[in-house]
């Protein structure tokens, strides 16, 4: 494994959403640590020395919603693939969803998966373990033992609780272990087999829709079972994608924390006549208001986390038709970027969207300098929404540039245009919606723990020594 050395980022806008600074400093990097951060030109020398004039340096990014698959379906994905994605895409640590076969509902099962996060992790991977036994969703699993074993959340996401009783039953259990509880929003008699958003493209393709009702009956649910328990743990809602979400959410108040996901705020059901079954996703791509509303709500902090939901499959299974191909899209690698092109610099979003409007599905490649005003979100509330607030809420030891942190640092240079070409993927999913366009953001260069793990670009060097989980 590559230890850490000393490095000097120099000449970069450090940018941390927890300490508010937004400045072009140097950021030296030592003992695996946020050593110092001095005025441009004066940071210590370095073993390692980087340029990032013009760049953006953030802290590293935190993703608390990703699907590695393994163990059990490492045709789709590998923990080692897709840390390895997550790394190009500027994320230092993620979050593993416990949608796994077996899945980590007991400590045994958590203990094992840490050995193998240990062995073949690129980057920091937390455990979120099931909220039923064997994802079955009739037994509770042991929250507490769960959290004891690693788990940093539990979570009921692909296999939501479907009643009220049971709901509440798991805000108790989490409450008494300190644990945070991570709700998947589906009413499954609803969204029944509803392939993408019930709505005038559903109809205009023949397939059968999902209503947005079906997010908002289950949230109501979890609504009904919070005003009962006195003793309330965090809640987090996983991946929002409605309009009637966000005002149920506004009227909630003291309620749980929210994320959504890149595609949720940059597309819509129209996409589907373009991307097919790589842009089928659970929940599915909304409407233009939905779309609205969600952009609005992670401007203000209604929605406070972006989560990529980064769920691979093969190109076999994505290769079946909107009909039977399975939900999930990847998200890694282009999140930042997404963010960056359609979140901080919309006059991107605006030609791309009214390209498709024309029906033609691949954007501009001409960029102009009048597109880059100022989006729903600065470049340090992006950060904040993509590192420091998934972090702290989820009890993490990360998303900050403050010092003495651990020296997890993303260097993203915010105007250098590339393509999403996913033969070119570190995953091994290929099942973008965003596949043939040309995105902002370009990563540079990525350290983990203060090992140097992506640079230029390109990931370098063996494991980074912090991959060893938490």
């Amino acid at each position: 494994m590559t230890q850490a050395r000393t490095i000097t980022i120099r000449g970069g806008r450090v940018v941390c959403p927890a300490s508010g600074l937004d400045a072009v400093r140097d950021l030296h990097l030592a003992e695996g640590r946020i050593a110092a951060i001095e005025p441009a030109g004066q940071g210590p020398d370095a073993e390692i020395e980087l340029d990032a004039t013009g760049m953006i340096v953030g802290p590293g990014l935190v993703d608390v919603h990703v699907h590695l698959r393994e163990p059990g379906a490492e045709r789709k994905e590998t923990i080692e693939t897709g840390t390895r994605a997550a790394l190009r895409g500027g994320f230092t640590s993620i979050c593993a969803m416990p949608n796994t076969d077996p899945p980590p509902d007991s400590p045994e099962v958590v203990q094992a998966l840490r050995r193998r996060i240990r062995a073949t992790a690129w980057c920091r991977v937390y455990p979120i373990g099931a909220a039923t036994v064997g994802n079955a969703r009739e037994e509770l699993t042991d929250f507490a033992a769960l959290k004891r074993a690693g788990c940093i959340a539990v979570s009921d996401d692909a296999y939501p609780l479907r009643t009220v009783e049971q709901r509440r039953e798991a805000l108790l259990r989490a409450a008494e272990a300190g644990v945070t509880l991570t709700a998947h929003l589906e009413d499954e008699e609803l969204s029944g087999d509803g392939v993408m958003h019930e709505g005038r493209w559903s109809k205009r393709l023949g397939v059968p829709g999902q209503a947005a009702e079906t997010e908002v009956r289950c949230l109501e649910g979890w609504r009904e079972a919070w005003d009962d328990e006195t003793r309330r743990p965090p809640l987090h809602l996983a991946h929002v994608s409605t309009a009637l979400t966000v005002e149920l959410l506004r009227r909630w108040a003291n309620g749980p924390t929210a994320e959504t996901a890149p595609h949720y705020l940059t597309l819509t059901d129209e996409d589907v006549k373009f991307q097919g079954a790589n842009a089928k996703m659970n929940p599915p791509l909304r409407s233009e208001a939905d779309r609205e509303a969600l952009r609005q709500a992670i401007a203000d902090g209604t929605i406070s986390v972006i989560a990529t939901d980064h769920a691979p499959h093969t190109v076999e299974e994505k290769s079946r038709g909107l009909l039977e191909a399975p939900f999930g899209v990847v998200g890694l690698e282009t999140a930042l970027s997404v963010v960056i092109t359609d979140l901080v610099w919309p006059g991107i979003m605006s030609v791309r969207h009214s390209m498709r409007a024309r029906g033609q599905s691949r954007p501009a490649r001409v960029i102009k300098d009048e597109m880059f005003e100022q989006g729903p979100l600065t470049m340090p509330e992006a950060f904040a929404r993509l590192s420091r607030t998934p972090g702290e809420l989820f009890g993490l030891d990360a998303g900050t540039l403050k010092l003495g942190a651990p020296a997890d640092v993303v260097v993203v240079h915010p105007r250098k245009p590339w393509n999403v070409e996913p033969e070119e993927f570190e995953s091994k999913g290929r099942n973008t919606p965003f596949a043939g366009e040309t995105l902002l953001g370009k990563v540079e260069a990525v350290v983990v723990g203060g090992s140097l793990a992506v640079r230029d670009g390109e990931i370098v060097g063996e494991r980074p020594a912090a991959s060893e989980g938490p």
